[in-house]
């Protein structure tokens, strides 16, 4: 291959979610193309390179040692060209700025905000969505995201946003609730469950020493306004993040039998492109969600 020459970007955008997803399928399936196209076009890039990317055995796909140095370099080359191309489409886009942000914290924690910014920079629209699984800024039609979890967040930028205060909520006419006063007591009790944070549960009893039950047959939810709104109807106790269920504490619909909480390793996350905050409208957005975030809940 002619040193000054480059592949063609559908065959490295191919090799770069099939090796992300580490599945031609599932590649096939983001980029709405065939799985035999995906094949061909990580095939032509290979024989355009004149190195196996991948190792294949029957079905089941790995990078190899060359594969996965490519793969890290070319993820953040298409970053960096999502990056550039939206900045030009800013121009006729600038004052539109697009966020996927974590369900319930949307509903409960920023959009009962965004009047303020709104306020503040009436130029700047606010698209919101809500999302919740892994944001790849290079196919994603997004400009920021907010998700909960540890670092590191490939191929993005990240600010911490805040913490939470985890504590236990139930309704107050939920029966036996008045004889929950600490944590051991909640040894038999109706527990109920986040699907995205099964470990919850695991790690809150952990932190006090006492053996955590059997969750086997405990009801899960997929987002957190449902878990508040089961726990509220008297389905039993929930680990909630109390600063998204300060309403329902002050109305009384939900009660905090046990005073003691756990503060977890894991944070809410600002993430963009890398650079993408060179954009005005993402950099003034960033700093507002950070000064809302320091006002509201410690960091």
């Amino acid at each position: 291959m002619d040193p000054g020459r480059l592949p063609s970007l559908n065959a490295v955008r191919s090799f770069a979610v099939a090796g992300r997803l580490l599945s031609f399928t599932a590649a096939a399936h983001e980029l709405n193309v065939t799985q035999g196209a995906v094949s061909r076009m990580v095939q032509s890039l290979e024989t355009e390179l004149g190195v196996q990317l991948f190792e294949r055995h029957g079905r089941a796909i790995g990078l190899t040692p060359a594969g996965a140095a490519y793969h890290r370099e070319i993820t953040e080359a298409l970053a960096r060209i999502a990056a550039a191309t939206s900045d030009a489409r800013g121009f006729e886009r600038a004052g539109v700025l697009s966020l996927s942000a974590l369900p319930t914290l949307a509903m409960r924690w920023l959009v009962p905000r965004l009047p303020s910014f709104q306020r503040a920079h009436p130029d700047i629209q606010v698209d919101l969505a809500a999302g919740d699984g892994p944001v790849d800024f290079a196919t994603d039609r997004v400009d920021m995201a907010i998700r909960h979890g540890l670092p590191p967040w490939p191929a993005a930028a990240a600010a911490r946003l805040m913490t939470e205060e985890v504590g236990v909520v139930c309704a107050p006419h939920l029966s036996g609730a008045q004889d929950v006063t600490g944590p051991a007591d909640l040894a038999g009790r109706a527990l109920l469950q986040h699907t995205t944070r099964r470990d919850g549960w695991r790690r809150y009893f952990g932190h006090f020493g006492v053996p955590a039950p059997d969750l086997a047959q405990a009801p899960a939810f997929e987002h957190l306004f449902m878990l508040a709104e089961a726990a509220a109807s008297g389905m039993g106790f929930a680990l909630m993040p109390l600063f998204l269920v300060r309403t329902e504490l002050a109305a009384g619909r939900l009660i905090q039998p046990i005073a003691e909480t756990v503060r977890p390793d894991t944070a809410y996350y600002i993430l963009h492109r890398p650079g993408a905050d060179r954009a005005r409208k993402v950099r003034l957005f960033k700093t507002w969600l950070l000064r809302q975030a320091a006002e509201a809940v410690p960091r």
